[in-house]
């Protein structure tokens, strides 16, 4: 199976990127690669006086010490080119390179939202991984904010059929991450990131046998965010939650409160 990759550069990307392209009867025949010039993390990292500071050095400080062995074991993509944030939208010569490519299917994950003719060029065959559980919560931060509004039961990944929407293509397959009590955010988003990856081969062999399914999502839980919404105010509500046991409660209660938030983990059962 020929597959094109597009994704941002941070040390999450680079592992899934690199694991996608160590599988068996996957051919990665090209990796658009976004660099981390102007990039939310790298605008707030130029401030070192803020809590935004301080939260993402220690997602870059976990994330280094979580995937660094994946990252020195794993062999990167050949077919790679390095693109500035957003750029791939308006680079005729490089979206023409993806279409001579035949890829069986296209996947992003972590890159600038997309606005060109690959979307309907490669419809039901451009996957999007989306870190958190739509629609529950769309748009960016989706693994952070169910935590600063005290609901980690709405951590997770979607992976989705992408459209011309933000995070509102069919679910293909959805799931809720193991959580330990002693965890912090960056934590269970590694861990997220690591399960996510080890469902993406199963979930393209068995891509055929996917059939849109009607799944009820709890209707009054539908809440969207942008980069803007990261404040000051939300990343110490977010540490005093934490402090307040948070993750403990939820999982006192998890099947229950799982129960009232369904997901559409359908696939499962193919695997």
């Amino acid at each position: 199976m020929k597959i094109v990759t597009i994704t941002g550069n941070e040390d999450r990307h680079q592992f899934f990127r690199k694991f996608i392209n160590k599988q068996q009867k996957i051919n990665v025949v090209l990796s658009v690669v976004e660099n981390l010039k102007n990039s939310q993390t790298s605008k707030i990292l130029k401030n070192k006086k803020n809590l935004r500071y301080r939260h993402f050095l220690e997602r870059r400080k976990e994330e280094k010490l979580f995937f660094k062995r994946y990252l020195m074991d794993l062999k990167d993509v050949k077919n790679k080119i390095i693109i500035n944030k957003g750029a791939l939208n308006d680079d005729k010569k490089l979206i023409d390179k993806i279409i001579r490519s035949k890829p069986d299917i296209i996947f992003s994950y972590g890159c600038s939202l997309i606005k060109n003719q690959l979307i309907k060029k490669y419809k039901r065959k451009f996957i999007n991984l989306h870190l958190g559980l739509s629609p529950y919560y769309r748009g960016s931060g989706t693994n952070y904010w169910p935590l600063v509004n005290k609901e980690p039961h709405f951590l997770g990944a979607t992976f989705m059929f992408i459209d011309e929407g933000v995070d509102t293509g069919e679910t293909i397959f959805q799931f809720r991450p193991k959580i330990n009590s002693n965890d912090n955010i960056h934590t269970i988003g590694n861990r997220i990131i690591f399960e996510a990856a080890n469902y993406f081969p199963k979930i393209i062999r068995n891509l055929r046998k996917h059939k849109k399914k009607k799944t009820f999502y709890n209707s009054k839980v539908r809440k969207y965010y942008k980069n803007k919404d990261f404040s000051e105010i939300s990343v110490k509500k977010l540490k005093q939650n934490f402090k307040k046991s948070m993750l403990l409660n939820y999982l006192k209660n998890k099947t229950k409160i799982d129960k009232t938030f369904k997901i559409n983990d359908l696939l499962i059962k193919y695997f």
